[in-house]
């Protein structure tokens, strides 16, 4: 069992090195990804770097994996969603859809990301503060 996960997790590792890079960055610059900032370049990065593939977000997104963040940005600081990005094993959410959350399954965006992508992924997460739970 433990020798499985360890396989899942490192095939999830390639992919994200391959999958969050190249091609989002293709699809990014299809885009208009260098021309954007803020709450756009956010909302386009969720879509490109996988954070729909495993967390929900008000309508964005299909929670397979990840926890559920609409309610986790309503309650978490600037700085606890960006420590979440960058180092996601340094807070692990309680529940995941398919039971506790496990360390070590999301990827270290810190790697992948530069400092605006960073931002705007945080600036993105934090807009959903704003709109009411009609919205959401």
């Amino acid at each position: 069992m433990l020798l499985g996960l360890a396989v899942f997790v490192g095939l999830i590792s390639l992919y994200t090195k391959y999958e969050y890079t190249l091609v989002s960055e293709l699809r990014e610059r299809m885009e208009g990804a260098d021309s954007i900032e803020g709450v756009a370049l956010g909302e386009l990065l969720f879509q490109t770097r996988g954070c729909s593939g495993c967390h929900t977000l008000g309508n964005l997104g299909s929670a397979t994996f990840g926890p559920d963040l609409t309610l986790i940005v309503l309650s978490a600081t600037e700085s606890e969603i960006r420590a979440s990005i960058v180092n996601p094993n340094a807070v692990i959410a309680e529940n995941c859809p398919n039971g506790p959350c496990v360390a070590n399954l999301m990827p270290a965006f810190g790697e992948f990301l530069d400092e605006r992508e960073i931002e705007a992924l945080v600036t993105f997460l934090l807009a959903y503060r704003g709109q009411s739970s009609n919205d959401l």
